[in-house]
């Protein structure tokens, strides 16, 4: 169970710098006035999806931590 838990926190980890480098990626063409491109790539909508499976990932672990305590 710990290591399950090691995983999803590790992949949680993973989603979380993907999320910071999709989001400066981002910052980084609209300053450049460079819009389209962050339309093009989809940018918004990848964030937004990370950021779901974040949470996910977060109740997974939340869930199999307390089920371990239990």
């Amino acid at each position: 169970m710990t290591e399950l838990i090691s995983n999803y926190t590790h992949s949680r980890a993973l989603v979380r710098q993907r999320i910071t480098e999709l989001s400066q990626l981002r910052r980084k063409l609209l300053q450049c006035g460079d819009s389209r491109r962050a339309q093009e790539l989809d940018l918004d909508r990848r964030i937004r999806l990370l950021y779901e499976e974040h949470g996910e990932l977060q109740q997974v672990i939340a869930h199999l931590t307390s089920y371990r305590r239990g």
